[in-house]
């Protein structure tokens, strides 16, 4: 398993929070460890980052740390 954390600007209010944190919850090999406004922490099992980078930005949000 890996930790990573990414850095999400565009995702201030808690429905963007809300937005992001449902998009990875619905993902398989995803778990969501932590959102704060403009970024989330999430352990991958399974899942790569260039898919969770493509959910994000697929729901509308910008992830800066690619």
């Amino acid at each position: 398993m890996e930790t990573i954390t990414l850095t999400i600007p565009n995702m201030k209010s808690p429905h963007c929070m809300m937005v992001v944190s449902s998009t990875l919850k619905d993902m398989t090999g995803v778990s969501l460890k932590k959102v704060t406004p403009g970024e989330a922490q999430i352990e991958l099992s399974g899942a790569t980052k260039v898919s969770v980078l493509d959910a994000i930005e697929k729901a509308g949000y910008t992830v800066a740390n690619k």
